[in-house]
């Protein structure tokens, strides 16, 4: 497995850092992005597109990405 994985063209992320993905769909998705918009450590990386997927770092920073949740999945377990 590769220890940086490609999420988009320009976007690439430490594998390790990973700590959850989560589908924007869901409720504690929408709390925590509730909750980063005043800390600041919410990433939007979905070049306009719709947010359908959520990654949760490590160090407590947020992903918004425009990839589903199976691309992600794909990309991190390739």
């Amino acid at each position: 497995m590769k220890q940086v994985i490609k999420l988009t063209q320009n976007i690439y992320i430490p594998r390790a850092r990973i700590t959850a993905v989560l589908p924007v769909s869901s409720s504690i998705a929408r709390k925590l992005r509730g909750l980063n918009k005043l800390g600041g450590k919410i990433v939007n990386i979905t070049y306009g597109e719709e947010a359908k997927t959520i990654l949760i770092m490590d160090s407590g920073h947020i992903l918004v990405s425009s990839k589903t949740l199976k691309e992600v999945d794909e990309a991190l377990w390739k």
